[in-house]
């Protein structure tokens, strides 16, 4: 996987969270929303936690 390919991922995935984030009148319950998102991503992958998922998306270079 390319760094582009990861940076065009973790838009969609910004993109998915954000559209339906505005379901929610807090920020608050966004944050909870993405983090809850990103863990269903982590677990599918067989994850036992969301951390090396979110490394993926938010930091590797």
């Amino acid at each position: 996987m390319t760094a582009e390919q990861i940076v065009g991922w973790d838009g969609e995935l910004s993109g998915l969270t954000g559209s339906l984030g505005r379901l929610f009148h807090r920020p608050e319950p966004r944050v909870v929303f993405t983090q809850y998102v990103e863990g269903l991503l982590a677990e599918r992958a067989g994850h036992v936690t969301p951390d090396r998922m979110q490394w993926l998306l938010n930091g590797s270079v």
